[in-house]
């Protein structure tokens, strides 16, 4: 069916890569089997049976539409139906149609914000990583209209803003919160690390005045913010630089072991050699100016597809805090690498560095401790 999508400028014109990716999104983590599909499989015949048979099973262990089954998977966490020329059997040989949900739909992610269907990449993927954080321009944000088969996406998250006019949710403001933090995390007059610590200040002052049930206290903080006139400068500044307990955690072997990418494991071996020279890793934070654009354009992805700061719930102060974390995580990690590999901080680096760990970072118990902390 035909219908409104507000979408990152990005999206337009996604198309998978196949073989050509350097990395495989059909290694490294399980495969669910929505109902439909697997009930399909359940009941095929001939050549879609021949080729599915003994390599699915039923989940035992949670049930709803979108976990029904799993796919049996292979040595090193791989997919059955990835062949030795790194391509699905089930596409090329029977029909897109025939794949789960969960494959047909990734690396998008879709949620609906009142009524209004949005779609943006995960940056697991590296074709997204290379489509959005690259540009150096302000990712930029359009609403089309696009022929969407319903029936075969997974909606993460509705949020209906009107519903909660007059209440004492939050979510009435969803609109204003979400356009100022962006406007933020967009603000290059200064650097990224401030932006970040202007945002920490807007969500502690209001969840503040949430906690105390102030609803014009918060009207007025969202006013003050949304003027181009707001005077930051005499926000402090956070440090966003570890020491030396956090840099150990990110190579810990209870993180390691948990760790399904082999890329990830890859930089965190690179990177646990840098370790040696931690005297060093604030030195290459100046490398780093060069490169604002991409965390910029990482963080403002982040914000849209995830819905921070109403991804914990109302908790405003987890929202911010898991944002800045990931910064963390991702900085500390492309550090250590260029001291462990006596190299200079480059773009294939932060990329490298960011696809990898967003391909286990919410699948690791590890990781989640680190980001909520």
């Amino acid at each position: 069916m035909k219908v409104n999508m507000f979408i990152p400028r990005y999206m337009v014109g996604f198309k998978c890569v196949s073989s050509k990716c350097i990395d495989t999104c059909c290694v490294g983590w399980d495969i669910n089997i929505d109902e439909n599909t697997y009930n399909r499989y359940e009941n095929s015949e001939s050549k879609l049976n021949k080729l599915v048979n003994g390599k699915y099973k039923v989940n035992n262990y949670e049930h709803d539409i979108f976990n029904h089954g799993f796919m049996i998977l292979e040595n090193e966490k791989k997919c059955p139906f990835l062949n030795s020329n790194m391509l699905c059997d089930i596409h090329g040989n029977i029909g897109e149609e025939h794949l789960c949900i969960t494959c047909k739909n990734y690396p998008r992610v879709y949620n609906i914000i009142d009524d209004v269907y949005e779609m943006s990449g995960l940056t697991s993927c590296y074709e997204i990583c290379l489509n959005s954080l690259l540009n150096k321009e302000k990712m930029e944000f359009i609403e089309i209209e696009d022929e969407l088969d319903i029936d075969n996406i997974e909606i993460r998250r509705i949020i209906d803003s009107e519903a909660f006019e007059y209440s004492d949710n939050l979510l009435q403001y969803f609109w204003d919160i979400r356009l100022i933090t962006i406007n933020i995390i967009q603000n290059r007059s200064y650097s990224i690390e401030f932006r970040l610590s202007i945002l920490k200040h807007f969500f502690n002052i209001l969840e503040d005045a949430f906690k105390e049930e102030d609803f014009d206290v918060i009207e007025d903080i969202i006013e003050d913010f949304s003027s181009e006139d707001y005077d930051f400068t005499s926000i402090r500044k956070e440090a966003f630089d570890g020491d030396e307990k956090f840099y150990s955690i990110l190579c810990s072997d209870e993180l390691s072991k948990n760790i399904k990418s082999v890329r990830l494991k890859q930089c965190i071996k690179e990177y646990k050699a840098g370790l040696d020279n931690l005297d060093v890793f604030n030195e290459l934070n100046s490398q780093l100016d060069s490169f604002e654009y991409i965390f910029e354009n990482y963080l403002v992805n982040k914000v849209f597809t995830d819905l921070i700061p109403f991804n914990k719930g109302e908790d405003l102060y987890l929202g911010i805090n898991y944002l800045i974390n990931i910064y963390k995580v991702i900085k500390a990690y492309v550090i250590g690498i260029a001291v462990g590999n006596e190299e200079e901080i480059t773009e294939y680096v932060i990329l490298r560095v960011i696809q990898s760990i967003s391909k286990d970072i919410e699948h690791n118990k590890v990781y989640e401790k680190i980001l909520i902390r």
